[in-house]
């Protein structure tokens, strides 16, 4: 039987925090760890990997899609291994919230000129439209099919 292993491609000192992942809209697993190893049978799979999750609002039932996830199409062959391997989409950005993190930090120690705290509230406005934007396809998934002779 083959088999589908899921893998959380971080850098070390990003966070363990916990996926949902979805074959075919039905619940798999969690990833608490960096991976999930399974057998599946061969065939066609919509993998989707996903963190966070719905907040109740009102009484009715209503909530609001917190979640950021990805989908991709996995195709499993007789025999072998598929890894499927996932990481944010973030990158760049991680790098100018990094950025702006330490000038706020020294904000308070020294005085910044206004156009920073112009910038800073207009960047962290474009990350949050950006991120609403993106989250049905926050992260990114390489597939690699490893055949077994």
């Amino acid at each position: 039987m083959p088999t589908l292993t899921i893998r959380h491609k971080r850098h070390w000192f990003e966070p363990k925090l916990p996926h949902s992942v979805f074959l075919n809209g039905y619940f798999v697993g969690m990833l608490k760890d960096d991976r999930l190893r399974g057998g599946v049978p061969p065939g066609s799979y919509a993998l989707r990997v996903q963190f966070g999750g719905r907040i109740p609002i009102g009484k009715k039932g209503k909530s609001i899609d917190l979640s950021l996830s990805s989908t991709e199409q996995v195709e499993v062959p007789q025999s072998g291994e598929v890894v499927c391997e996932f990481h944010d989409r973030e990158r760049l950005w991680n790098i100018f919230f990094d950025i702006d993190l330490v000038l706020w930090v020294v904000s308070w120690f020294v005085q910044m000129p206004p156009l920073y705290k112009i910038l800073s509230d207009a960047f962290f406005a474009i990350w949050l439209v950006r991120l609403v934007l993106i989250r049905k396809r926050y992260y990114k998934i390489v597939t690699n099919v490893i055949i077994e002779k």
